[in-house]
């Protein structure tokens, strides 16, 4: 048998996945890899020489499509690259393929290059792992083998969605033609959880005030259709940050704003019999501190592989309105009078990093897709009104500052919408290869804040107490953002005030315009002060 036929078996198995695109780090070891999927038209490839940068763009794409991503890499250091997107995609529920070529498992260490132990690397932060040997030697062998792939590459897309790695140490000679796929195609079978997973589950919310918690996820119009019927019929009220991409007027999307402007009387006002949560995590500290502050209060956490509608239907049971919903109107009035009293600020705010999002979420167009920083950017953005006109996306699996311009690199790169990325100075040099991409797409224009490094640590209570925060946490860097956005190609403008921002949206914003990369130089605002005086 062709000591390559099960790189030749791949293509169909992963067609039938439903993956289409394929992000390829070049290298030699994975050049059959590469010779497949760039000589099978039904898919499509894209380069991406960093490897830390290309699991991301991988990442953004999947969250883009909500399609399995493939990401291909040469064998080393190249494949542990890969682990912060990973991780990402693990803790965002987002299907990747990995591949990795290796070296055989005889080479010896000694003789040879680019080797490491490439056995499960990912092993806590994925859904599964499989090897290939080197060579299969007989057709049930492979076909065996392939039973396994398919098991793995259906525990992808089994909710909740997530990445899977395939190792394949490979022999020599590599630069070969391949020869033709000979399994017969088997359907993928992808199987729910049983029903005894996860029993019916009781009606708890009647006679309850309940407390929704939806963390970061994908819109559906369904749910809140079901969420707004809790709330229509009983003591239910329901908290959504932007990332949850749930958007209705009857929810809360601005805790952080509501429980710092409660007083004693009114946050006893907002005190659940009842806490139901689901989705992945949430933003606002204070909302934290809250739930984590209820030990009277039951606490339900929907998992993540059931079907959401059908379990809040259930917990629900057969609510019927009899009363007024205070409980929700308690949070809703205290919500609306802080967005009140903050809006005069946001509007006449110093020039500053708070005010300058402020600016950008007010004027960006309608249908956009919002990509948020994280560290002080999202924060930023969850006090400022929601719009119901934008989709709000950040990388909070992990928090990380690696990968947020990768992401909404492969984002773009599959959407023909108008992608805005807001990010701080730290973040867009730290995965600054996100712009070496022959494919960057021009549809995703940046701001990045530039506060002079490190932000974010200015804004917490504490740090700039300690001795070394100026060297250590605060990270000052000496890179200039217009050299480095034009060494990549990128058309740069920099602002230092309000009025030239506003002025500058104008041409971002403008269909066509090859402006991509506008700094918002805040570096001698008082950043920090104009933030904590929000909340005075």
């Amino acid at each position: 048998m062709h000591h390559l036929q099960h790189i030749a078996d791949l293509a169909p198995v992963l067609e039938r996945m439903g993956a289409r695109q394929v992000i390829i780090a070049p290298g030699s070891r994975n050049a059959p890899l590469i010779q497949l999927f760039t000589s099978n038209n039904s898919f499509s490839c894209f380069s991406i020489v960093d490897e830390r940068s290309a699991g991301y763009v991988a990442l953004g794409m999947a969250r883009q499509t909500g399609e399995p991503v493939v990401v291909v890499t040469t064998s080393g250091t190249a494949v542990l690259n890969l682990s912060p997107a990973v991780a990402e995609a693990f803790h965002q529920g987002i299907a990747l393929v990995v591949l990795t070529a290796d070296r055989p498992r005889e080479t010896v260490v000694q003789f040879d290059n680019q080797v490491i132990d490439q056995y499960a690397p990912f092993y806590n932060h994925s859904k599964g792992f499989f090897e290939f040997p080197a060579q299969q030697r007989t057709r049930e062998e492979l076909q065996s083998k392939f039973l396994a792939v398919e098991k793995l590459l259906a525990e992808a897309l089994k909710g909740p969605k997530g990445p899977v790695h395939i190792n394949l140490p490979l022999l020599e000679p590599l630069y070969v033609p391949l020869p033709e796929a000979i399994l017969p195609p088997n359907k993928m079978q992808i199987s729910s959880v049983s029903p005894e997973a996860y029993p019916q589950p009781k009606a708890i919310f009647k006679d309850r005030k309940v407390l929704i918690l939806a963390g970061m996820a994908s819109a559906s119009g369904e749910l809140s259709g079901i969420l707004e019927d809790l709330m229509a019929n009983g003591q239910v009220v329901v908290v959504a940050e932007n990332i949850s991409q749930l958007k209705s007027n009857n929810f809360v999307s601005l805790p952080e704003l509501l429980l710092a402007g409660a007083d004693d009387e009114e946050f006893n006002m907002l005190l659940p019999d009842l806490v139901v949560s689901f989705g992945k995590q949430v933003v606002s500290k204070r909302l934290k501190l809250f739930v984590n502050s209820l030990e009277k209060a039951e606490k339900v956490l929907i998992p993540d592989d059931v079907s959401l509608p059908h379990f809040l239907r259930a917990l629900g049971g057969d609510l019927v309105k009899k009363e007024e919903n205070r409980f929700a109107k308690n949070w809703l009035t205290i919500e609306e009078r802080e967005r009140l009293n903050a809006l005069p600020y946001l509007e006449s705010a110093p020039f500053s990093n708070l005010a300058a999002v402020y600016k950008v979420l007010e004027r960006v167009p309608g249908g956009a897709m919002v990509h948020l920083g994280n560290s002080s950017t999202i924060r930023y953005s969850q006090l400022c009104p929601l719009r119901s006109d934008l989709q709000y996306y950040s990388n909070r699996g992990t928090s990380g500052i690696d990968g947020s311009l990768s992401a909404a690199v492969g984002a773009a790169m599959l959407s023909e919408e108008l992608h805005l990325l807001i990010l701080g100075d730290l973040s867009f040099v730290y995965d600054s290869n996100a712009l070496w991409n022959r494919d960057f797409p021009e549809n995703l224009k940046l701001i990045v804040l530039n506060d002079g490094g490190g932000g974010i640590f200015r804004l917490l209570e504490g740090p700039d107490q300690m001795d070394f925060f100026e060297e250590f946490s605060v990270t000052h860097h000496p890179v200039s953002l217009e050299l480095l956005s034009q060494s990549f190609g990128r058309n740069f403008h920099r602002v230092d005030g309000l009025d030239e921002l506003d002025e500058q949206l104008n041409s971002l914003f403008s269909e066509g315009n090859a402006l991509s990369v506008l700094e918002v130089d805040t570096s001698s605002a008082e950043n920090s002060r104009i933030f904590k005086e929000l909340f005075r």
